[in-house]
């Protein structure tokens, strides 16, 4: 059989990076050196850790948190794994390696390779749900996904191959069991093994020796994860309890019939980013054209203006189109969903203005998501707060450090593309990549290329930049500024102003009907205060241009004179639970519902820029 997976622009390797940019690089470094230790020492106090042990000296009952902790663990190891690939800790290598420890011994308990060490302890009679069980809160396939990725991010990461072949164990039971008749319909009750399976399957196409080497059954690992996607909505035969997953886990009808983001707002964004890395692994286009759709839907239409997604708390879902209520729940494993939505369709697609979206989750929602001291943490993310909101130090489920840590890991391999001889210049953080021999670096909007061989060099043209023009010749494609080189050292100058701009919604989000957010570049900002009554927070804006201060603050003048302060939306709720709020009513603004004259293909648009 041929395995070689179909491929297309390609990010470098996590080590291949390195990041110089002023607010990124220190908040990496805090993420790494701060976030990592705490998270690890609040999921080895809740009793996670300990589950495996459980597990290791066959004991029955006990187990600590929710049955996810297993992956939420998995996912910790895959975050911190990139990050020990970029800078290398002795201590944090020795850690990862203890809780692998954990994990292989509570595994070989098991003949068969399983490992979920909440059905272990607490209702091995309920694999699959089965006998009284639940698969929607037993999470044996998410936890089984978050393994897989682990595994192979943790090798990636160090070469070290015990984890890898956990992973592959427990991804050869499910792919010896799940499949079409005689074996089981089981499709996941919430998405990530999609995804996790077809980068095992890379791995293993990169270096077919290794699958030898840990047991691996090379093209299977991609034909579970297409049968996952192609068994939504076929219920009939389904091998679980319940059968039924309904929208709440898109699986409502047949992926392939999807038209738009529906359901539980984690679930939907990582079984979305399963579709597009699977149709990028299969040259499926039927499966990209679901993929386009639907990021389409969310992109024009459920996207709020902080780069986050899942408007309601309840089934933490998204909503319809142009829901967008500013109390939002907006959880933040549904934004870093997004951002590897975005990740994945880039590849599949080369489409420039997908980096809009994931850049503004990057640059707004995900360090929102933590505090500046590195150890408290957000679940909602929402647009405005009447005060009282204060961020936890833990949570009975932590599943959002876990997803930061992932994004923060992968994060700054996003910033560079290659495909043969094209380049790309996807995000503009400043730093630099390898690609073999051909060096790439963004610094203080210059771009630096040292190539042996004549290269097309594709630069983002962002939205959100005015007058922006290059020191060398270039026509415009799919969102970039495309540039010829030739082979040697060539620097190409970027120049663009970002200015600060009053930003409208769509005339039928009704939530903002003569309302302005502000932002500068791709920088969102908030007032956020203490007033004595709601309303005080609500004024109507003069026509007046807001002022960048020399602290950075953007000052903003109401129709009576008052003067309100706008701090970064990023580093909100650090001062204490303070009323806070987005988008504010301007003086003159109105939105006439039925004239959509320049709204095609947009959520939100300048309505000044100064």
């Amino acid at each position: 059989m041929n395995h070689c997976l179909t491929k297309g622009p390609g990010y470098p390797r996590v080590p291949d990076v390195k990041i110089s940019d002023s607010f990124f690089a220190p908040f990496i470094d805090k993420i790494r050196t701060v976030t990592t230790p705490d998270v690890f020492a609040k999921f080895l106090a809740d009793g996670a850790i300990e589950n495996y042990e459980r597990v290791a000296r066959g004991e029955k009952g006990g187990h600590a948190g929710p049955p996810w902790y297993h992956g939420l663990i998995c996912e910790v190891i895959r975050g911190v794994s990139d990050m020990l690939a970029v800078t290398y800790d002795k201590s944090i290598d020795e850690r990862l390696d203890s809780i692998i420890d954990a994990i292989e011994r509570a595994q070989n308990t098991d003949p068969e390779g399983w490992i979920n060490p909440y059905t272990t302890l607490m209702c091995p009679g309920q694999r699959w749900g089965f006998n009284g069980g639940n698969v929607r809160w037993q999470h044996e396939t998410y936890d089984a996904g978050c393994l897989v990725e682990a595994g192979v991010h943790h090798y990636r990461a160090t070469g070290k191959t015990r984890l890898l072949a956990c992973a592959v164990k427990m991804a050869n039971y499910l792919a010896d069991r799940i499949g079409p008749a005689p074996k089981w319909n089981v499709v996941c009750e919430h998405s990530l093994p999609e995804m996790a399976l077809i980068e095992l399957e890379r791995l293993l196409d990169e270096e077919p020796d290794l699958a030898e080497k840990v047991g691996a059954k090379r093209g299977e690992y991609l034909r579970l994860s297409r049968f996952f996607i192609d068994q939504k909505g076929d219920h009939d035969t389904r091998h679980q309890f319940p059968r039924f997953l309904q929208e709440y886990a898109q699986d409502h009808r047949p992926a392939r019939e999807q038209k738009e983001a529906i359901g539980h707002a984690v679930r939907a964004t990582l079984f979305y980013t399963g579709i597009s890395d699977c149709a990028m692994a299969s040259g499926d286009d039927s499966l990209k054209d679901t993929a386009v759709t639907i990021w389409r839907d969310i992109a024009e239409t459920k996207l709020h203006i902080n780069g986050s997604v899942g408007a309601h708390r309840d089934d933490e879902r998204f909503g319809q189109q142009y829901d967008l209520p500013n109390n939002a729940y907006l959880e933040t494993c549904a934004g870093v969903g997004l951002a590897f939505f975005g990740a994945s369709l880039f590849k599949l697609t080369g489409d420039g203005s997908i980096w809009d979206t994931v850049e503004n989750t990057l640059t707004n929602l995900m360090p929102a998501s933590v505090s500046e001291d590195g150890v408290h943490y957000t679940y909602e993310n929402p647009l405005e707060t009447r005060g009282g909101r204060e961020r936890w130090s833990w949570h009975g489920c932590p599943c959002c450090p876990p997803m930061l840590l992932k994004l923060v890991g992968v994060m700054p391999s996003w910033i560079f593309a290659a495909d043969g001889d094209d380049l790309w210049l996807n995000l503009y953080i400043d730093g630099e990549a390898s690609f073999g021999d051909t060096k790439i670096r963004l610094s203080d909007k210059k771009l630096t290329v040292d190539t042996p061989e004549p290269k097309t060099v594709r630069i983002r043209i962002p939205e959100w930049a005015h007058d922006f023009t290059l020191t060398a010749d270039y026509t415009e494609e799919m969102g970039y500024a495309v540039v010829k080189i030739p082979a040697g050292v060539t620097e190409i100058g970027i120049s663009y102003t970002e200015k600060i701009a009053k930003i409208m919604a769509h005339p039928w989000v009704g939530a903002d009907t003569g309302r302005i957010a502000v932002k500068r570049g791709p920088v969102l900002y908030c007032c956020e205060k203490q007033v004595e009554k709601w309303e005080d927070l609500d004024p109507i804006l003069a026509d007046d241009a807001p002022v960048l201060r020399d602290d950075g603050m953007i000052e903003l003048t109401a129709e009576n004179g008052e003067k309100f302060e706008l701090i970064e939306y990023r580093r909100w709720n650090n001062r204490g639970p303070l009323p806070m709020r987005i988008w504010f009513r301007q003086k003159g603004h109105t939105a006439d519902k039925s004239d959509l004259t320049g709204w095609e293909k947009r959520l939100y648009r300048e309505y000044m820029a100064y």
